[in-house]
């Protein structure tokens, strides 16, 4: 999949099937009836999501599932994709550039993919062209499917990484790592629902993005205390951070509601300071668990200043 720029994800933002002349003529076909699924898999498939099945999110990618579900759910972009790269069916451009035209994409969407369609066609791409829905992004509303599609794909990756990290600890470490995750996952939820500005069209794809940017520092500093790079801190070294963390707070405090980025509230920031809070402590606890060298305030420390430089940089964005 290529990186959406994001050149593509700040222009036009409408989403209607493109009235072209070309589209007009593909629109003329129709799906083999012999690749559709029966009335039994159609029905097996009520709850599926094609996007999950091309990709293998959660499931292992299956390419003729995923066909069954996108005709039964009419989601022609994964259709488009499944005969242009020839998954799971033969390479069939004209039955990729129809579901190119009948899928629910922004007019420009539509246009670069017949046009990458057509340099696959003659060979332009290479000997094994590959398409992807979110190569050309323009819309709000594919951009956040898109960070979703990418989050998933992240997300099993690094629960892969956990997993080698965690299979040789103790029980009472790994029951101690499951609060931990439960706080985690709580307060980057919050940080990325009440600190990320939710006002424009790409408000999905920034949340997600956040998230996903949380859960990686996450573990890369777990990775980094298992190799040995535990933190490290004095009762003062704690007091000074916990300090310069009071100050960025007051400093948002003393903002007037205007003053905050888009959508943001102050309310919202303190519900997620509330949460943070819940998450620090737990890193205290787990760390007594699987780290008893580290003294409670050097977990502490770490994670104030961690914490600190989120307000910094939320103050800095405000309007």
């Amino acid at each position: 999949m290529r990186k959406v720029s994001a050149f593509f994800l700040l222009a036009l933002t409408a989403s209607a099937h493109a009235d072209t002349a070309e589209c007009e003529r593909h629109m003329l076909s129709s799906y083999p009836f012999p690749h559709r699924p029966t009335a039994e898999q159609a029905l097996a498939l009520k709850d599926c999501s094609a996007d999950n099945l091309y990709y293998g999110i959660g499931v292992h990618f299956d390419y003729v599932r995923a066909r069954h579900c996108a005709l039964t759910k009419d989601n022609h972009d994964v259709l488009m994709m499944l005969y242009a790269n020839g998954y799971g069916v033969p390479r069939n451009y004209p039955m990729a550039k129809m579901a190119a035209c009948r899928a629910d994409a922004a007019p420009a969407e539509t246009e670069a993919r017949l046009e990458r369609l057509a340099r696959m066609q003659t060979g332009k791409e290479g000997p094994s062209p590959k398409i992807d829905i979110c190569d050309d992004a323009t819309s709000g509303q594919l951009a956040g499917r898109c960070a979703v599609i990418q989050s998933g794909l992240k997300e099993q990756e690094r629960e892969g990484r956990i997993e080698s990290l965690v299979t040789r600890w103790s029980s009472a470490e790994k029951q101690a790592f499951q609060q931990l995750r439960k706080h985690a996952e709580a307060f980057f939820t919050a940080r990325s629902n009440s600190e990320v500005d939710q006002s424009g069209t790409l408000r999905s794809a920034f949340v997600i993005g956040e998230r996903d940017a949380l859960m990686e520092d996450w573990l890369e500093s777990l990775r980094a205390f298992e190799a040995g790079q535990l933190p490290v801190a004095t009762q003062e070294e704690f007091a000074r951070a916990d300090r310069e963390l009071n100050q960025a707070f007051q400093k948002l405090k003393a903002l007037p509601e205007q003053g905050y980025p888009g959508s943001v509230k102050f309310a919202d920031i303190q519900e997620a300071q509330r949460s943070w809070l819940a998450y620090r402590d737990a890193w205290v606890a787990f760390g007594k668990v699987r780290y008893p060298a580290v003294a409670p305030h050097a977990w502490k420390a770490y994670f104030t200043r961690k914490r600190t430089a989120m307000l910094v940089k939320l103050a800095a964005s405000r309007d």
